[in-house]
């Protein structure tokens, strides 16, 4: 996955004009270089505060910090690079983008590069050390009548500095300035280090062209990137009108011809290169969880955030991610250049704000459980049908490894026919959990308590794997809380379609909370998945095998800000790549209510002391 920028201040001088036409080509990134003519590392507070505002306005994130540091000569002041150095660090934290471009400093003409070889070291390991203290990513260059001028330095360089906060940009129109082939004679030597591109082609007569009609060996460099799995910023710095080693010119027109003939070599190398522009609403514990996840998933491009309160996380959120923050979800949803929005709000709200996205051609993805009532539901995915959006609903745990190898084991046969399915969350919450909000707890808001709320992911997983649930038998009770207006207990006996039993045991009162398990047995075995992993695998007929040892993720038994984010990471990712892709999410709206309509039926089993028959019928 390539995520494209460019190179604003070759389309125009004003920093403004640059966001405005690279937003007409769809790019979601710009490195910077020089903003009104000023060179990134030189703005002064006033030029900051007003690139960081227009970056917020245009939803534009940041590549990379596109300084000019190591393109000097190695005998140059150090004490002068090295406040350079301190200002580009501090711009790369202003800017939210933990990423400095860097070279390798040029060395007397006429004299050997290598006689400067440990001078030009000893320079760049004090810089990687001061971006190890500050979380910076260090991405060197490679360039003309520098140290790092040929595959071979490059190499050298990325193995003697030897940090983790040091990699290489690949720029082929670089090499072939120096005479020499970049992809076929340099990149090989060099891949486990490179983690950035610079695009622009160059013929051998010192030609500059789109991506692809040079010398560059583009389309060769960009086919071996998409087989190896590549995820990384490719950087737009054309140089079709002007070009040099100091400076080059584009404008926006040939920019766009550059950019979509670079678009093309991707698409014919099968390299992905789409992103979705998202706007999360309701930003408590989850919104911003949200957030955080999205970071992990290079199709996902945040553009705002808002909540109806002024909640502590919206400023969290603009200062974190530089975005806009909105105290009101319908200006993020009004805005025309979001394409989806994620929700975190209390569950008793997804459906307004659902049906207002989706009559404004936004796809959606809401936290569980979709909402709190069928029709409200229903009213979501007919509004997201009749708009033609996508629908996802969050339900991460189909992602755990355990719940995978089950749900293939029952697909498969290997247990045989169903007999026994069953769920048991036994989780804890303080009253201090319920009492930090006014909607915890609350019918309206909440739809439930520890079986709508905590336990609907684990419901979800139990009827994805053993199928539909046709009667339930249910008892709830409030027993360890106050001040709230739903259950701490309850327990259900289930029918399944396919002729199995069930239980599911669900709790926020049980100290000091204990890891969920489903156990699912058949005519011919049982599986047992403890948290997110298989712990109990007895099949009859099947050879023990060594199990291998699923990564152990956070769970929210005891607290629910401890929950790993991979599932979220890997729903977020299938959702935008349902939408680039135009096919239904993995968990679709259709798929989130059914969860819902369990739950509802375990509280009507629960308030009439009766067994209570799935579908639900509607209310008049």
């Amino acid at each position: 996955m390539l995520k494209l920028s460019g190179f604003g201040d070759e389309i125009a001088k004003d920093f403004e004009t640059q966001l405005r036409e690279m937003r007409k080509m769809n790019l979601n990134h710009i490195a910077l270089r020089n903003l009104w003519g000023v060179n990134v590392l030189d703005l002064n507070p006033r030029q900051k505060k007003r690139a960081r505002d227009l970056l917020r306005q245009y939803g534009m994130g940041v590549s990379e910090i596109g300084s000019p540091l190591g393109k000097v000569s190695v005998r140059s002041s150090w004490k002068k690079e090295w406040a350079r150095y301190e200002s580009a660090i501090e711009k790369a934290h202003y800017f939210n983008c933990p990423r400095i471009r860097i070279f390798s400093f040029y060395f007397p003409k006429g004299e050997p590069s290598e006689k400067y070889r440990e001078d030009v070291i000893k320079k760049l390991r004090l810089m990687a050390d001061r971006a190890e203290e500050e979380g910076i990513l260090l991405l060197h260059e490679n360039e003309a009548n520098i140290y790092g001028e040929t595959g071979i330095h490059c190499k050298d360089l990325a193995e003697a500095v030897n940090s983790p906060n040091f990699k290489l940009i690949f720029d082929p129109a670089n090499y072939i300035t120096t005479g020499t082939r970049a992809f076929s004679q340099w990149f090989d030597m060099q891949a486990d280090h490179v983690v950035h591109l610079h695009i622009k082609d160059c013929t051998f007569e010192g030609i500059f062209t789109p991506a692809g009609q040079g010398d560059g060996e583009i389309p060769e460099l960009i086919a071996e990137l998409a087989r190896r799995g590549f995820t990384g910023y490719a950087t737009m710095e054309p140089h079709l009108l002007q070009g040099g080693q100091f400076f080059g010119f584009t404008g926006p027109e040939k920019f766009v011809e550059a950019t979509e003939a670079f678009r093309k070599v991707c698409d014919e190398a099968g390299m992905p290169h789409r992103e979705v522009r998202v706007g999360t609403i309701g930003m408590g514990f989850i919104g911003m969880f949200h957030c955080d996840a999205m970071q992990d998933v290079p199709e996902a491009h945040l553009v705002a955030v808002a909540d109806s309160v002024k909640a502590p996380n919206l400023k969290k959120a603009e200062d974190k991610f530089n975005v806009m923050a909105y105290d009101k979800p319908a200006d993020l949803i009004k805005r025309k250049d979001i394409d989806a929005i994620t929700i975190g709000t209390p569950s008793g709200q997804h459906m307004d704000i659902t049906v207002r996205a989706a009559k404004s051609k936004k796809h959606v993805l809401t936290e569980k459980p979709i909402e709190v009532a069928l029709d409200k539901a229903d009213k979501m995915i007919q509004a997201c049908r009749d708009n033609k959006v996508k629908l996802g609903v969050i339900s991460q745990r189909r992602w755990d490894p355990g719940v995978r190898e089950l749900k293939e084991a029952v697909d498969g046969g290997k247990l045989g026919d169903l007999i026994l399915g069953d769920a048991y969350i036994k989780w804890w919450r303080s009253q201090e959990y319920y009492d930090s909000g006014g909607w915890r707890g609350t019918w309206k808001l909440d739809g439930g308590g520890c079986l709508m709320n905590q336990s609907v992911h684990t419901v979800d997983c139990l009827q994805w794997i053993m199928g539909q649930v046709t009667e339930v038998y249910a008892q709830t009770a409030l027993k360890a809380h106050k001040r709230i207006e739903v259950e701490d207990i309850a327990q259900a006996l289930l029918k399944y379609k396919n002729g199995a039993l069930g239980v599911i045991v669900s709790s926020t009162a049980c100290y000091p909370g204990f890891e969920e398990r489903i156990e699912v047995s058949g005519s011919k075995g049982t599986m047992e998945i403890y948290k997110n992993k298989i712990r109990t695998r007895e099949i009859i007929g099947e050879k023990k095998t060594e199990q291998e040892e699923a990564a152990d993720r956070g769970s929210g038994a005891a607290d629910a800000q401890a929950i790993s984010n991979e599932g979220h990471v890997a729903q977020i990712k299938d959702f935008c790549q349902a939408i680039i892709e135009n096919r239904e999410p993995y968990i679709t709206g259709e798929e989130g209510r059914r969860p819902l309509e369990i739950i509802l039926a375990v509280y009507e089993s629960a308030k009439t002391q009766k067994p209570v028959k799935l579908p639900l019928k509607k209310k008049k």
